[in-house]
């Protein structure tokens, strides 16, 4: 595929998206591809209130811009775009909303805490059988 292809396959995902964060999700994606134009988008959604977006590949670069527009996601009203807050309801559904689109939920912590694990290519995995 072309680099041109690769980009609006990628920025087609934003179809899954809350309307709220399409302007987020597209600068992430433009910001991907100035980087590595042949990255692709494996997934993107909502998940816990923020965004999440998968890759084929990744770098340190692209790590850093995924974990800067999902910490921006928290902040952002997903429905509006306009500024949220991470919020829950009493049954357990987590959503960033702002005042406007708010009914139902209450401020949240994140129920979730990051931790990335990367594992060089080139080695294989330990088997722990002595071999």
């Amino acid at each position: 595929m072309t680099d041109a292809e690769i980009l609006e396959e990628n920025l087609s995902s934003v179809n899954g998206l809350p309307d709220g964060w399409a302007d987020l999700y597209r600068r992430l994606v433009h910001d991907v591809h100035a980087i590595d134009a042949q990255l692709r988008v494996t997934q993107a959604k909502e998940k816990f209130g923020e965004l999440r977006v998968y890759m084929e590949a990744y770098n340190k670069s692209v790590y850093t811009i995924i974990d800067e527009a999902s910490r921006q996601s928290r902040f952002l009203c997903q429905t509006c775009g306009e500024a949220g807050v991470l919020s829950r309801t009493n049954d357990g559904f987590y959503a960033t909303v702002c005042p406007k689109h708010s009914s139902g939920f209450k401020p949240a912590m994140s129920p979730m805490r990051h931790l990335r694990m990367v594992a060089p290519p080139d080695q294989e995995p330990e088997t722990g059988d002595g071999a």
